[in-house]
């Protein structure tokens, strides 16, 4: 085979040495495909059960305050910096092998968030269990090496919207637990540590490992710098809105961050075996996939930040029951709630008040089961008239649902049948995007390939999430209690006690969607110019057209 554009390998082995299941029974490669996907929802189950959750883990380590944020702030983190050396280690270890380590990883994580009281421990649990974000992009070269090239693209759907696992039941599940008296959250690390028990052997005994292996050495000071670089700016990006974007300490984190990155470009350029090769990575074909990855993820990162909040927010009459008995219990019942006075300043005709089952049955639900779909089929679709137009309609559906939130964001029925919308475009976005990458790449490098675009939905979430909080600070909502003003929040009837979760106007919301929409237009418009993705995807060949003569040809 010619050279592919990489310079640290000899090129992939022949066809039938990768171990694909080109003679398996139909059954077979779809049990494969099935265990491997339920697999992958690790890292998206714990999101729809865990993130959600965040007030209420927070009660339970008193003194934390808004540093509860630091459990999703660390999962991101980790998860991001170590993705991409994870995905680059599976090309030289085995696709298989790694995501073995990354379930066991991901269960220790899970045994200790489930049983400690420690607020550090904790943090180290998310830490452990933050690799399973590398789950899915390990995945996708496992699926190319292992199933035949005619049902890759539809495979890759799957692996990236699941099988309604995460996105429906760990939905209602998390609601159901943590509504449910007597349960506590642990309830929620516990059904990961039994979800994770079952997987783990079912991938070992079903799942073959692929035979294909990366011909090189992984370069040790390359993985660093790319680890340090992305992690040091995702700590900016995600918890600048906390602290301070102009915060001496955390525009260091950010400095540092892009000069490892810079350091790692200067250094790949010199070394003879480069983790990834950087032809391939500022190629069209990888670079405006990544481009457009980055301002779909932000359009994830807002409404998956936003919404939520706004429907557990307590409505106007509520916000002011609560905020009575608030009162009323820091005077030890000397004073009835109804007799406080409590004026709202600022608008907030969206709260709902909805708990965790409330918010999944009521809104989150539906667009999730449509994306499981939407997923399957853009897959599909990939495979037989390229990835590129059912992306264009799923920006379009970010774009769309984004300018339509901004105009109306009220009420329960409009943010499901605008979600079921969203649901759409998530699933093409999460089944496309890996698809048009493994087009792009050549074998050697599908794992750090898949990787960097893990890099970008992570600090493109990221900056979503900030951007979101950023504009939720400008506009608090302010409460005038007994005579005096102070910052609105959800205060606990039993103790009085105001959590530090804050409640911001309808004018935040606004806002945020507004700069969701930009984010989701200017991903619509890359796509739009996107010159790759616009023939049928081969499963794994595509990459072949920049070289010629061919040994390989696509699957008839």
């Amino acid at each position: 085979m010619t050279d592919t554009g990489s310079s640290t390998a000899a090129g992939p082995p022949p066809e039938n040495d990768t171990g694909r299941l080109d003679n398996a029974s139909r059954g077979r490669i779809f049990a494969v495909i099935a265990v491997v996907v339920l697999f992958a929802e690790v890292a998206p189950l714990q999101y729809t059960m865990v993130s959600p959750a965040a007030q209420l883990i927070g009660r339970s380590f008193p003194g934390v305050g808004s540093n509860i944020a630091w459990m999703t702030i660390v999962f991101g983190l980790v998860g991001g910096a170590a993705t991409p050396i994870l995905g680059k280690l599976s090309d030289l270890y085995g696709k298989r092998n790694m995501l073995l380590a990354v379930g066991v990883s991901f269960l220790i994580g899970s045994l200790i968030c489930a049983t400690t009281s420690s607020w550090t421990l904790f943090l180290i649990g998310r830490a452990f269990q933050a690799v399973a974000i590398a789950a899915a992009t390990v995945a996708y070269g496992l699926i190319r090496d292992l199933i035949p090239r005619k049902y890759v693209p539809l495979a890759i759907g799957l692996v990236s919207t699941g099988l309604g696992v995460s996105g429906v039941g760990g939905i209602m599940l998390s609601g159901v637990l943590t509504d449910t008296a007597g349960w506590s959250y642990k309830s929620l690390f516990w059904f990961l540590v039994i979800y994770t028990l079952v997987t783990l052997p079912l991938l070992f005994i079903v799942c073959p490992e692929t035979k294909f292996r990366a011909r090189q050495k992984l370069d040790p000071l390359g993985a660093l710098l790319l680890a340090g670089g992305v992690g040091f700016a995702l700590l900016y990006v995600s918890n600048g809105a906390n602290v301070g974007w102009t915060d001496p300490l955390y525009l260091g984190y950010l400095v540092l961050g892009v000069l490892l990155v810079v350091s790692f470009v200067v250094l790949e350029r010199r070394v003879s075996q480069p983790i990834i090769d950087l032809r391939l990575l500022f190629s069209p074909k990888v670079s405006v996939v990544l481009f457009i990855a980055f301002f779909a993820s932000i359009v994830v990162g807002i409404q998956a930040f936003a919404i939520p909040y706004m429907v557990s927010t307590p409505s106007h009459a509520g916000l002011i029951a609560m905020t009575q008995q608030g009162a009323a219990a820091r005077f030890k019942g000397l004073v009835q709630p109804d007799q406080i006075p409590v004026k709202v300043l600022g608008d907030i005709g969206y709260g709902l008040g909805f708990t965790l089952l409330g918010l999944a049955f009521h809104v989150q639900v539906w667009g999730s089961s449509v994306s499981m779909f939407s997923g399957a089929a853009s897959g599909q679709l990939s495979g037989k008239i390229g990835a590129r137009r059912p992306l264009l309609i799923g920006m379009f559906a970010f774009a769309a649902t984004s300018g339509v939130y901004a105009a109306a964001h009220h009420g329960a029925l409009v943010l499901a049948l605008v979600g079921i919308v969203f649901g759409v475009g998530f699933g093409a976005y999460y089944a496309t995007t890996p698809n048009l990458l493994v087009e792009a790449s050549p074998p050697e490098q599908q794992g750090i390939t898949a990787g960097m675009l893990g890099v970008s939905n992570s600090i493109g979430t990221a900056v979503g999430t900030a951007v979101a909080a950023a504009f939720q600070a400008a506009h608090p909502v302010r409460l005038i209690v007994a005579g005096q003003t102070v910052l609105a929040g959800t205060p606990d009837p039993k103790t009085g006690i105001t959590e530090r979760a804050g409640v911001f106007t309808d004018t935040a919301y606004t806002q945020i969607f507004i700069a969701c929409a930009i984010a989701g237009a200017i991903a619509l418009v890359g796509t739009y110019f996107m010159r790759s993705g616009r023939t049928p995807s081969t499963g794994g060949l595509g990459y072949l057209s920049d070289t010629a003569p061919e040994k390989e040809t696509a699957p008839a």
